[in-house]
This record gives C-alpha cells, structure tokens and sequence, in this order.
C-alpha cells in the first residue's frame, strides 16, 4: 500500500469526515490504510476573509505549503480535502515531493462520465466560485454550472464559516436543503456540494441521487492510489473503483 498524506484541517470536521470515508473503504480489508494527516492551524479571521470575500489567500496558501513540505516524501501522494485551497494547486504541485491528487479535476471527470450531467448546481465558498475553480472544468467538458444568487451565497458563506466554527445549526441545514431545491428549480440534473463542510451539515448526501460530495470522489480515488490500482491512468481523470470497494462506485 502506498501511504496516502492529507493536507486538512480547512475545517476540521470536514478532514475527520473525509478521513472515515477513506477508512470505511478498507473495512473489509486486512488492515486500514497507512495515512499521514497534517492539519493546517487556520485562523478563523483569515478563513473568513478567504471564504466569504475570496481575500488574505496568500496567508492560507504559506500555511499549505508548510503542510505540503513537512510531509515531503514521507507519503506517496497528497490530498487536500478543501475544494478553496485547490486555487493554489499550481504552486502546490511546484513545491510537493510527491503527486498531488486534484479534488477538482477527479470530482469534473466524475460527473463527466460517470453521472453524465449536463447542467450542475455548485455549492461552494464564495472564493471557489469567484476563482472558477469548478466552472472552468466544468466549460472545458461541456457541463454547463448553475450558481446560487448573490443573497444565497453570501448565506452560504456563513454557513460555512459556522460549520468550519463547529457550530451545526438546524436553521443552516434548512438553509442548504433550500438551496438545493432552488438549484434543481433552475433545470440543475444534480447538485455538487463543493465545500467539503456542507457535508458536515447533510451527512445523507451520498444517498440522496441528485447530491455529489466532491470528498466521496476523492475517497475513492484516494483509495485506488494506496491499493496501487490506478496506473496506465491520469490523475486527472477518472479511476474507475474495483467491486470490492464501498458505496459510491457502486451505487453509481
């Protein structure tokens, strides 16, 4: 097995839930899998400014890097369970040891050929919208992106900031069902959570058909990287996952 290194702690809710899905798809396995974690120590102010306005990026970014260089080649691939951070995967890729595994790129090319949706929904940061991150793979593939309006993103913004917080708010969890509704209303075929916090605050989303968590993907192409099973393939497109593997493959 190789050893899998996680960049996390943006929040850290969001890396623990990240870091069970990755472990319940060896539990029928003969051990678990080897994994460094590295937690970035994000300042709640700098977050803030980062998510909500897309600003004091480049504090968050040194922060990352520091992760990135501390795991060095004691792992034999990254992955950052953050969708906003992968605005600084080019100067990541420069800096790492080792290959890093693009959420971004795999959750595209998942969505491409495996759920073949034409029009998507993106719940995300308000600085991940801003950068393009997913409408800009989503362009290069044909898939067309279905944004929430200004009022609903700058709540999302703050729902996210409370999750990142540790504050799980029934009102919020209402707040993002909403969002969802209103998303498919606007002819969405499905809704990409792109914030690897929300998850935190709809823990059913793998079972509802028309959510995709963006960590379910990474889990999955996390897991075909330590099982040695994705050669002959890019890293950006899509591993397919053995019948031996657990619930999203699967289902889908």
């Amino acid at each position: 097995m190789k050893t899998c290194g996680i960049v996390g702690g943006m929040g850290p809710d969001a890396t623990s839930l990240f870091y069970m899905k990755l472990i319940r798809n060896f539990q029928n396995r003969e051990s678990y899998p080897p994994v460094l974690l590295y937690s970035v120590p994000e300042p709640f102010q700098a977050a803030d400014a980062w998510i909500k306005e897309n600003r004091d990026g480049d504090c968050l970014q040194e922060l990352i890097l520091e992760g990135i260089r501390l795991l060095g080649t004691r792992v034999g691939f990254i992955v950052i369970p953050c969708n906003t951070a992968h605005m600084f995967m080019p100067h990541i890729r420069q800096v790492a040891s080792v290959p890093v595994i693009s959420m971004i790129e795999e959750t595209c090319a998942y969505i491409q050929l495996r759920k073949r949706w034409n029009k998507v929904g993106i719940l995300a940061s308000t600085a991940t919208i801003q950068s393009g991150l997913y409408a800009c793979e989503f362009c290069q593939r044909g898939i067309e992106p279905v944004m929430p309006d200004q009022s609903q993103q700058e709540l999302l913004a703050s729902i996210i900031m409370h999750i990142v917080k540790g504050q799980f708010l029934s009102r919020d969890r209402a707040a993002l069902r909403r969002m969802v509704a209103s998303l498919l209303a606007r002819g969405a075929e499905g809704v990409l959570l792109a914030c690897t916090d929300l998850p935190v605050l709809l823990p059913d989303s793998y079972a509802n058909p028309v959510l995709l968590d963006a960590m379910d993907v990474l889990a999955e192409v996390a897991s075909a990287w330590i099982l040695e099973e994705s050669t002959g393939l890019s890293m950006a497109g899509y591993i397919p996952v053995p019948e031996h593997r657990n619930h999203l493959f699967q289902r889908l």
